[in-house]
């Protein structure tokens, strides 16, 4: 990966062996070490599919394998039943943290005027725990293509809009959904609005 600071780069990372129940860590070369990037699916946006608001949002973790060797073959190099690595996520800061790039998206292609009453504001700065109502993984045909660093649409159904975004996208990286909310009706109503 790359970095500012090369110099300060570990020359060797922690990998997690298991065996008869037991559990090490050995330090191996940043070359031999399995690289994955953990990318969240979530339910779609509880919003669209008339689920009821409920705090935080269920998750499952898709890995999907970047460089070194895989983890099945550091279980055969070490003679291990189970290799990995230690992962701290939170599912809920994930989502909020879509929230945030979704609306940054939308304020640049719109400008702010249409987020005056915003509910996704509230779930952002963490005031609104429902985060799952306005944040999901997008279940249609792909939006943004599987090239480049991040992708993001930025849509409208009626006056809601949505944003639609994949980070990581080279690596075929999972597309996510988030929805705005409605927007201002005096944006919508007036010349400024977009989508006509």
């Amino acid at each position: 990966m790359q970095s500012r600071r090369r110099r300060l780069r570990p020359r060797s990372l922690a990998l997690v062996l298991e065996s008869n129940g037991v559990q090490r860590t050995i330090q191996v070369p940043p070359n031999e070490f399995p690289l994955y990037l953990p990318t969240p699916l979530f339910p779609p946006p509880g919003c669209l599919t008339g689920a009821l608001q409920s705090p935080g949002i269920s998750t499952q973790l898709k890995f999907l394998h970047l460089a070194g060797p895989s983890f099945e073959e550091v279980v055969k190099r070490y003679a291990a039943e189970f290799a990995g690595a230690r992962l701290n996520f939170s599912p809920v800061d994930f989502a909020r943290n879509l929230a945030k790039i979704a609306f940054t998206a939308a304020v640049y292609v719109v400008g702010l005027s249409p987020f005056t009453k915003t509910p996704i504001r509230r779930v952002i700065l963490g005031e609104d725990s429902s985060v799952s109502h306005w944040v999901g993984s997008w279940t249609g045909e792909p939006v943004n293509e599987a090239k480049g660093l991040h992708a993001m649409k930025v849509r409208a159904s009626g006056t809601d809009i949505h944003v639609i975004l994949r980070l990581f996208a080279q690596f075929g990286a999972p597309e996510y959904h988030v929805v705005l909310g409605p927007a201002d009706p005096e944006f919508a109503n007036s010349g400024a609005w977009p989508w006509k």
